[in-house]
């Protein structure tokens, strides 16, 4: 069975992915490591606490990691996810000011370089710990399993600039090394993720099946009380859930759920328009060598199911 660690900055698209990657048993998670990205990682290893309790993992390791970009200064989206970064989800952190020093990065080398070939790593967030993994341990690359990561647009705009995703605008230069490093990457872009909700039918089987994760995704979007009320939080209400961060644990599912092409990445640091861009070679015009699989199309209706089917089937474990 293939290991997991989960990076991640919980977020309401990553509560989503969490739970279904802690329900079920196609996969194990060793652990989560937190960074800023969403929220502060103070709020996102707080938020991690709270999903992994509700998930009847207490026992989970969340380890802390980056509370910033290698350059520049973070770019939260409280906008989006509410300042507690869950929405209006109001769940009491099982062991507040637990949080330990910042060890998520050399955690997660000790964990790949002592199993190699064995570790993947799902990045949900910004690419900081991910990079400085790869940056501080020189043989990071070549002995973790793989690597799927959540950003990027090949074909389709930003959500974060015009033409750059959130996850790699907040840090580009832990992008560039990670999408450079020679491991084994796959992007789980935008190309998919919007493309993918959780459409309100079926946020109403979330609700009525009783499932505590169930219930908690619901209660991030206010549904059903705070549903009518569009003035805040409008997307998630009008449309069903953007789960962005789904679609990774999906893929380490099931890829047949998806469409991929091993194509060449390298992201933009410099443009004054454009920084954060993944620039993806959709033709081999420009000979860069292909450097990730980058998954373009995506089985939507089939992943919202399967995401629904094992959040509504799974209850705590405590």
């Amino acid at each position: 069975m293939e290991r997991f660690i989960i990076d991640t900055d919980p977020g309401i698209d990553d509560a989503g992915a969490l739970f279904w990657a802690l329900a079920t048993d196609k996969f194990h998670v060793e652990a989560l490591t937190t960074v800023f990205g969403n929220v502060n990682v103070q709020k996102a290893t707080a938020n991690a606490r709270k999903i992994t309790h509700l998930s009847g993992r207490p026992d989970m390791p969340i380890w802390v990691g980056a509370p910033r970009p290698l350059v520049g200064e973070p770019n939260f989206a409280e906008h989006i996810h509410r300042p507690s970064g869950v929405g209006y989800w109001e769940y009491p952190d099982p062991a507040p000011g637990t949080d330990g020093p910042t060890e998520a990065v050399q955690k997660m080398i000790d964990l790949v370089m002592s199993n190699p070939g064995e570790i993947s790593i799902m990045a949900l967030a910004p690419l900081t710990n991910v990079a400085l993994a790869i940056s501080l341990e020189p043989k990071f690359a070549e002995n973790v399993r793989r690597i799927i990561y959540m950003g990027g647009a090949a074909l389709t705009w930003g959500n974060a600039s015009p033409v750059a995703s959130a996850n790699i605008f907040n840090d580009p230069e832990a992008a560039e090394i990670v999408v450079q490093s020679g491991a084994k990457l796959t992007q789980v872009g935008l190309d998919v993720c919007r493309k993918f909700s959780v459409t309100p039918d079926r946020v109403e089987k979330l609700w009525t099946s009783g499932s505590p994760m169930g219930r908690a995704l619901c209660d991030m979007i206010g549904y059903p009380d705070r549903h009518q009320d569009t003035t805040e939080m409008p997307e998630w209400k009008l449309e069903g859930m953007h789960l962005n961060d789904v679609p990774c644990v999906a893929y380490a599912i099931n890829p047949d759920w998806f469409q991929a092409r091993h194509l060449r990445v390298d992201v933009e640091l410099d443009g004054k328009h454009t920084r954060g861009q993944t620039v993806v070679q959709m033709v081999d015009r420009w000979g860069g060598v292909p450097n990730v699989d980058v998954l373009l199309d995506i089985d939507a209706a089939a992943v919202a199911d399967a995401l629904v089917e094992s959040v509504t089937a799974f209850g705590t474990r405590n």
